[in-house]
């Protein structure tokens, strides 16, 4: 159904190029229900303004997005219909959001919506009826709203001031009954009737019954950003119904938990800060076993000056203990652990809580010619690097019980001086080695060497250092110009263009995770890119131009293989 994919794929492109917002945050959410799983918003105002700042107009840009042979000219004719003639204002920010339920039947279902504003929801009418595949379709009014059933899982809707295009599914796997021993199949569901009661929910529902009434969701809009997210976990007590054991207190854990991240497109680099809302009873036991800071010295004495990239993170093991006394279930998992002669307890004790991993040297090797076909198959290529995993000893006695049972079960070896990996896990590339200060992973044994050493020291921008300062819970660090440089230095193929583009464009991304400041927990992502001067949304659209025209491209190229003579009409349209 080509032209009902194209409208509601558009419908994302549209909002991101056109103009500003002037809406009020609270007059859409009161259209979204509770239970949304997640919600993605789109400023689109915020964005163009950025876009024409940087002198890319709203035409130049879709004039770059169909720039090719003219087969391109018939998709901007239908691209442009939908953008002047479609009743909708384009002017106003956008939302999706997605709902996943488990239903009593221990299936799942899961509605995708599109919710934008309307100028003129006659305009709308007439545009949905002029499309091939719509103008059989009738128009339902109902008290509230009027839609048009598009397909069985596939509806729009509105009324004078939104338009909500959605989308459900229902997975119908196989559930299992542990206790009787038997596989059910789900009964059969009407997925027509699931979606127009979904949608009519939308139209109806109370104020109260929205986001509308979520502070913490209203209240991500006093920051101006180009775009949001918001999560929450209140559907998951409903996937309890799928675990085959009940867990006590498990559903009071994990619902009320909320999550906001704000995404900016800044001079040079692109910007997500989240902010998470745990509830009181998670928020008490994080408080309760606070971790440590990362230990930076785990990355600073890594031997190599090509680094591709690293993730360190701490925290208290204590909170495992912490945790399973919360649920109830601490004795539970000392009978379940009883015949291993191990207990929780032997196993968080092992550790500090510390972790790192690092890779570096990343690049590709040649190895002996293989069977081939033309002259670019003559030799294959692996990737190749260096890494090491660190997990710093915490209590010596847990730690020995630990590996004593990977001894017992063949995964390691006892050493005079503590632990080394099996001759089985060496073949397949992990050199484990463990004294009584670390558990190191390894992707060699001269990489190990000359880490444990501390001889040398990693090679790490002071402006990267700086971001990590500040007693952090985690850090991650990924050098992606480094790595598309040698890893994509050679490549072929579809996306080459695209990929010459991303190339020219990345620079790095910085991660870091705040310490819990007992409310919340805040972290930030960051993209650096190549032009420090230009803002980043404008420096991304040759990218995103590249890769659509290459999609298009290579969409027309497989059905000519299909269909030498031509794609049939019928297929075209659907």
């Amino acid at each position: 159904m080509k032209s009902i994919l194209r409208f509601g794929c558009g419908v994302l492109l549209l909002a991101a190029v056109l103009t500003s917002c002037k809406n009020t945050v609270s007059k859409e959410a009161k259209y979204i229900p509770k239970e949304a799983t997640m919600v993605f918003v789109v400023d689109a105002g915020q964005m163009q303004d950025k876009l024409q700042k940087g002198g890319i107009s709203t035409d130049s840009l879709i004039a770059r997005l169909f720039k090719n042979e003219p087969a391109d000219s018939k998709d901007r004719a239908e691209f442009n219909e939908a953008r002047t003639n479609a009743g909708i204002d384009w002017e106003k920010k956008w939302f999706f959001f997605m709902i996943q339920k488990a239903l009593p039947d221990k299936s799942m279902s899961t509605t995708f919506s599109v919710l934008g504003s309307l100028k003129d929801a006659a305009k709308l009418e007439a545009y949905l009826k002029k499309q091939e595949d719509l103008k059989t379709k009738p128009i339902q009014k109902e008290t509230d709203y009027s839609y048009l059933l598009a397909k069985d899982n596939t509806l729009f809707a509105w009324n004078k001031e939104q338009v909500i295009i959605t989308f459900y599914s229902h997975a119908s796997n196989l559930i299992g009954d542990t206790a009787a021993v038997q596989m059910d199949q789900p009964k059969d569901v009407d997925e027509t009737a699931a979606l127009k009661a979904q949608v009519a929910k939308y139209f109806t529902q109370k104020t109260s019954e929205s986001l509308a009434d979520q502070s913490i969701f209203i209240d991500m809009f006093k920051e101006k950003a180009d775009g949001y997210v918001f999560t929450n976990t209140n559907n998951a007590p409903g996937y309890l119904r799928l675990l085959p054991m009940q867990v006590p207190k498990l559903e009071e854990f994990i619902k009320d938990n909320y999550s906001t991240t704000t995404l900016h497109f800044e001079e040079g680099k692109i910007v997500a800060r989240g902010t998470s809302y745990p509830n009181p009873i998670v928020s008490n036991l994080i408080k309760q076993y606070s971790g440590p800071a990362v230990n930076l010295s785990l990355l600073e004495k890594y031997p190599s000056a090509n680094l591709n990239g690293f993730m360190l993170f701490a925290v208290n093991p204590e909170i495992i203990g912490g945790l399973l006394k919360q649920l109830e279930i601490e004795g539970f998992a000392n009978i379940a652990m009883q015949k291993t002669g191990l207990t929780p307890e032997d196993i968080y004790k092992a550790f500090k809580g510390d972790f790192a991993v690092m890779v570096s040297d990343i690049g590709m090797m040649g190895i002996e010619p293989q069977l081939k076909t033309d002259e670019k198959s003559m030799i294959s290529k692996r990737p190749w690097g260096k890494m090491i995993v660190n997990l710093p000893v915490g209590d010596k006695t847990s730690f020995d019980k630990v590996m004593g049972k990977g001894v017992e079960m063949g995964g390691l070896v006892k050493t005079l001086g503590g632990y080394k990996g099996s001759q089985l896990l060496s073949s397949i590339g992990l050199f484990i080695q463990a004294d009584e200060k670390n558990l190191v992973i390894a992707s060699d044994s001269l990489t190990y060497t000359q880490y444990m050493a501390g001889a040398s020291k990693a090679v790490i921008g002071k402006d990267i250092m700086d971001k990590f300062s500040g007693g952090k819970s985690a850090i991650m660090y990924f050098d992606i110009a480094k790595t598309l440089n040698t890893l994509a230095k050679d490549s072929v193929g579809s996306y080459h263009n695209s990929l010459l583009t991303a190339r020219q464009t990345f620079k790095d991304a910085i991660g870091v995770v705040n310490s819990f400041d007992g409310k919340t927990l805040k972290s930030s992502f960051e993209v650096r890119l190549q032009d420090e001067k230009q803002n980043s949304l404008v420096t991304l659209t040759r990218l995103f131009t590249d890769i659509a025209v290459d999609m298009r491209v290579q969409a027309r190229i497989q059905d000519s293989k299909l269909f030498p003579g031509g794609v049939p009409a019928i297929i075209r349209t659907n």
